[in-house]
């Protein structure tokens, strides 16, 4: 008879129980087959449990239709988790996940913070949380602004074809002395948004005002959104700028993890 091995890592310690080490195993050969383990050796090495165990456990997913058997030999995602996903999205509201970050981000910072999604060349505010500070940012829920002149619009587009980032550059949309000058300084800035995760809006778009965003991605590791911090010039020094680097994209993380993103995913977007 087959001993278990060690667990594996996505399975916690605390699943004694019958009922939750099923659970939890099922969970893990899930995670195991969608990472690429496609055969009963793999899934049973990736898991960490017994090859017998796991042989029931595939069966089951395969007969429950959250795996699918591959010509009698490997296995795939399922078709009942297609549907899942699918319906999991349509109940994904933005707003309302991203909202209580949002809150956390400016009580931490007292600064103003705001959510935005790129459409076409413009950034659209979908929420705002007002900061502590004596400063009231002109922006509403629902206005519009150029991409190239926001530090979200950067985030946005930061993922995006060569081609889109420089269709969204326009001489006429040169707000500020500080705002990008051409479009090679606005790519410039968007391609350092990949390496460092995040963007900044150095009084771009309005004098005296200094932003910085990171970039929200989905499930996929697509960016579909981003969040702000904005302050006054008094407030975003280069030293309290570079400090919130580590703020904001752990704000952005934790609001893309709750719209379905891992690391890895976001790892195959960049490289696609």
């Amino acid at each position: 008879m087959d001993e278990d091995r060690t667990e594996s890592p996505l399975i916690p310690d605390g699943a004694k129980d019958s009922g939750s080490q099923v659970l939890w195993r099922s969970l893990a050969v899930l995670e195991a087959v969608s990472a690429g383990a496609d055969d009963l050796k793999t899934v049973t090495e990736a898991v960490g449990i017994n090859r017998s165990t796991t042989h029931r456990l595939l069966s089951t997913l395969v007969k429950a239709g959250l795996l699918r058997r591959l010509n009698g030999k490997g296995y795939q995602l399922g078709p009942k988790l297609i549907e899942l996903g699918f319906r999991a999205h349509e109940q994904a509201h933005l707003p309302t996940i991203a909202r209580p970050h949002l809150e956390d981000l400016s009580a931490v910072t007292n600064d103003t913070v705001h959510l935005g999604v790129l459409e076409g060349d413009e950034v659209i505010y979908l929420d705002k949380v007002s900061g502590r500070r004596s400063l009231e940012m002109r922006s509403r829920i629902g206005q519009r602004m150029p991409a190239q002149c926001t530090s979200l619009g950067k985030a946005l587009l930061s993922d995006k074809p060569l081609a889109q980032q420089r269709g969204c550059f326009s001489a006429d949309g040169v707000r500020t002395p500080a705002s990008c000058q051409t479009v090679e300084a606005f790519v410039a800035d968007i391609q350092s948004v990949r390496r460092d995760g995040v963007a900044f809006d150095m009084e771009e778009n309005e004098p005296g005002i200094r932003c910085i965003s990171a970039p929200i991605r989905d499930a996929r590791g697509a960016v579909v959104a981003a969040v702000s911090i904005s302050s006054s010039l008094a407030h975003m020094g280069e030293d309290r700028l570079q400090a919130l680097r580590a703020v904001i994209r752990s704000a952005a993380d934790a609001i893309s993890r709750d719209l379905g993103w891992r690391p890895l995913s976001a790892e195959l977007s960049d490289a696609s």
